[in-house]
């Protein structure tokens, strides 16, 4: 199996620190020249620091590691640092020394007894076997032998189970390290083999405080308002970030003062927090219209339609941190003005409605990627943003159809003046509602009475609905007294409604939908007989002469069956 090497991550012994190619070699860039070479200058991942270090103090190094995460969180740095921990000269510990000629080859990627390989483009079964096969060979003078496997999710079935036998009983001196970004995708057999170390998304202060040093270190002054940006936009990958630092750091370099958000935005093609929440502002308000503007001149700016619903995402996020862990949350990284518009925003809005906001966002940037009219995609997902939250769930219609009263739902202040043209609300329905055409001004009628008798019994008693639904209603009458008369013959449904404990069920629901005291009588109907929340045995028996239900008679027509009488008739 072929290894791929990395060579260059040493520090720049250049004269300009690695900001130029000449006789000190090609230019690095700053995710490399600047690359961790020690456990304590990992960023955001003290938990794996420690599980580690402790590893390697006790004497008890696992044979194999997998080290588990999203991109550029630190993966294979911490598998090169793990690996010159193993085979410094100084013994092995928590600190190598970066000076002696074992940690300088493995800095340098020419130790023949680190081996990087990249999974993804050696995933085959005979891969796998050369591995196996190089495994047994002893170490060129390393104490161990470490192979770093990257992305190792993308070995083939046949491959990992032609890896198990190795991985679980390697030779004495060799330990694998395994990295992946999908854990999911690692079979279990895999996983039971290793010490799983799992690594998690750096959290945006550190990445902010990572960035503002790196700068120092290149001597170039940028904005906070550039770099929390940086940090909101890389979601939580340090590669990402440091990436984006590297593109801006020659127009840095040559500013006359500090590189500022402007300057930033010109060079990505960004929308900007602050124009972001000058959007979010407006789809809070309900003015589609101004959405609709903003994806016009997003989209004539250049700016990447996925990305810019991506931006408005990360406002709408953090308002709803802010709003759930108060103005003073330390899980969102932005400051000064910009923190307190978004926390004056919170105050607004309801976590539900801001939900509603962020799943149609999400919804649209998934769709962006699957289609190719992206800026029809955008605008849809721009209007249905601004209508979050303000329209019925198709569960609130239907309860509002059974029980034909007016629908209450989010009114955000300013939306009747932003959409004037909707005539579908009657005007006689009550501020902050929502009416069902045909029952908004409908005064509450038996009808809607027995729909939502029905819809309680149904939450109350699911077993009990299918006899509530044979129930004809009349009433209440000024003595609250509810006429109940049963529409079916089914045994089933007359034996209920001689039950004392159904009756009493269903005075409760009659007087919780009415709002007074309710007294029950079963009068006669297609079904039985009647009471008066009385005992069972004031209703009336079915006997053999009641004539069998549809259903029965089809059974028995089926079957060239023959009904008996009962017993003792």
């Amino acid at each position: 199996m072929a290894a791929v090497r990395h060579e260059g991550d040493t520090d720049s012994k250049a004269g300009d620190g690695g900001r130029g190619a000449g006789a000190q070699g090609p230019y690095q860039v700053v995710a490399r020249r600047f690359r961790p070479k020690r456990f304590e200058e990992l960023v955001g991942q003290e938990a794996v620091v420690r599980s580690l270090g402790g590893a390697l103090q006790s004497g008890r190094v696992p044979h194999a590691f997998l080290f588990a995460g999203s991109r550029g969180v630190g993966k294979t740095t911490s598998a090169r640092i793990l690996a010159r921990a193993l085979n410094c000269e100084r013994g092995v510990g928590t600190q190598p020394c970066g000076v002696c000629a074992t940690c300088l080859s493995i800095l340098a990627g020419t130790n023949p007894d680190v081996v990087e390989i990249d999974a993804a483009s050696h995933n085959l079964v005979d891969d796998v076997r050369e591995l196996c096969d190089r495994v047994g060979v002893a170490s060129m003078g390393s104490r161990y032998k470490v192979y770093i496997l990257d992305e190792v999710h993308m070995l083939t079935r046949n491959a990992f189970n032609a890896f198990l036998k190795t991985l679980e009983e390697p030779p004495r001196n060799v330990v694998f390290v395994l990295a992946t970004t999908e854990l999911h995708k690692v079979p279990e057999t895999v996983r039971s083999r290793c010490q799983v170390v799992l690594f998690r998304r750096i959290d945006e202060h550190d990445v902010v405080a990572r960035l503002r040093e790196l700068c120092g270190k290149e001597g170039v002054e940028v904005a906070d308002a550039v770099l929390e940006e940086i940090a909101l936009a890389c979601r939580g990958g340090m590669r990402d970030a440091e990436s984006a630092l590297e593109r801006l750091l020659p127009l840095a370099r040559a500013s006359t003062g500090p590189f500022d958000v402007a300057q930033w935005r010109s060079l990505t093609q960004r929308v900007g927090l602050d124009r972001a929440v000058d959007v979010v502002e407006a789809l809070v308000a309900g003015n589609a219209a101004a959405a609709l503007r903003f994806a016009d001149e997003a989209v004539g700016s250049g700016v990447d339609e996925r990305e810019a619903l991506g931006e408005l995402l990360d406002v709408l996020r953090a308002a709803l941190l802010t709003r759930i862990d108060g103005a003073e949350t330390t899980l969102v990284a932005m400051s000064g003005a910009l923190r307190e518009r978004v926390v004056a925003l919170a105050a607004k809005l309801e976590p539900s409605r801001l939900d509603a906001m962020l799943q149609a966002g999400l919804l649209g940037r998934e769709r962006i990627r699957r289609t190719d009219d992206r800026r029809l995609v955008l605008e849809l997902a721009l209007v249905r943003m601004a209508e979050a939250g303000r329209l019925a769930t198709l569960g609130e219609l239907v309860v509002a159809l059974e029980s034909g009263v007016a629908l209450p739902t989010v009114s955000p202040a300013g939306a009747a003046a932003a959409a004037p043209q909707r005539s579908a609300v009657p005007t006689a329905a009550p501020t902050g509602a929502v009416a069902v055409p045909g029952l908004a001004h409908a005064a509450p009628t038996t009808a809607s009475l027995h729909a939502r008798f029905v819809a309680k019994v149904r939450t109350e008693k699911p077993m009990i609905a299918s006899t509530a639904q044979e129930c004809d209603l009349d009433g209440p009458d000024e003595r609250g007294c509810v006429r109940i008369a049963l529409r079916s013959d089914r045994r089933l449904h007359v034996d209920r409604l001689a039950s004392p404990e159904v009756i009493a069920l269903f005075r409760t629901v009659l007087a919780q939908l009415t709002g007074r005291e309710i007294v029950v009588e079963v009068v006669p109907g297609a079904g039985g007989g009647a009471n008066q929340d009385g005992p069972a045995a004031q209703m009336p028996p079915a006997t053999a002469a009641t004539p069998p239900g549809e259903r029965v008679t089809r059974v028995r027509e089926r079957f060239d069956g023959v009904i008996e009488p009962p017993a003792g008739s």
